[in-house]
């Protein structure tokens, strides 16, 4: 099924679909909290978290370009690597990329 966003998605700067299934959390979703951590996984996955929970009760499965519609700032990780993270202290701030510890065993 596929839904409207509000940005020009002729544009799409991402290599993942727009319709892309990633993860983020009720508190973004619901509670308006800011996304200050991304990680884009070794499997490929995204995650757009706030930072204030890691409870699984928590999670939400989104669509990528929705995630791009509740922040355009977001735009600027398009070619964050697989393994790596962007961290920033609130929205306005640059955001600080960097390599994921990966344990294979986990």
């Amino acid at each position: 099924m596929s839904h409207a966003h509000r940005f020009d998605e002729s544009t799409w700067p991402f290599d993942s679909p727009i319709n892309t299934h990633s993860f983020t959390t009720r508190q973004v979703l619901d509670g308006g909290l800011p996304i200050l951590e991304v990680y884009h996984d070794h499997d490929g996955d995204w995650q757009f978290l706030c930072g204030t929970t890691q409870d699984t009760a928590d999670g939400r499965l989104v669509c990528l370009g929705c995630m791009i519609d509740r922040d355009a700032a977001l735009l600027q990780l398009a070619d964050l690597p697989v393994g790596w993270s962007a961290v920033r202290e609130s929205t306005g701030h640059a955001w600080l990329r960097q390599p994921d510890e990966y344990d294979e065993d986990a």
